[in-house]
């Protein structure tokens, strides 16, 4: 049994590039979008949302996460083919934010049920449109019916794994 996803949780952020989440924290101010958890790579998010999963009552179970590809310890792709398999966190929604526009990338991360696969914009101003998009989500009742086709860098599902 999956835990229910919040809507009030942190967005938990699994990066290890200290530049990317300076900007995504800045984006996050402007947008107003408070409740940014930051984890450097993807063997610190399985640990996090194994407690969550554990106590979500002492854990702030996060209503979304973001997980970058490219991460030591585990890949975030590692991280997400994780989750779907832990019943306390699977049904929580995630996106992956990453540099990566490889289709490899993108067909796995859309076959492990990712929310969304979206680019890392270079533009600041497209950074807080990303956090904007982020906080429209979480305010449509987990995500449901919301369409991510118009957040910059956003890569739609290849066809073979639809």
């Amino acid at each position: 049994m999956g835990v229910n996803v919040p809507t009030t949780g942190p967005v938990l952020y699994a990066e290890d590039d200290d530049n990317d989440v300076f900007l995504l924290q800045r984006a996050f101010q402007k947008a107003n979008l408070a409740g940014l958890k930051v984890v450097h790579d993807g063997q610190q998010a399985m640990d996090y949302l194994s407690a969550c999963g554990r106590d979500p009552v002492k854990c702030s179970v996060p209503s979304l996460v973001l997980l970058d590809i490219n991460m030591p310890f585990l890949s975030g792709l590692e991280v997400l083919a994780w989750m779907r398999k832990q019943p306390a966190v699977t049904d929580l929604p995630v996106v992956v934010f990453t540099s990566s526009s490889q289709e490899k990338d993108i067909e796995l991360a859309y076959r492990l049920n990712v929310t969304a696969y979206v680019t890392k914009p270079s533009a600041a101003n497209k950074l807080v449109e990303f956090a904007r998009a982020l906080r429209a989500f979480q305010e449509s009742k987990a995500g449901v019916a919301f369409n991510f086709s118009g957040v910059s860098g956003y890569r739609p599902p290849p066809l073979c794994a639809r």
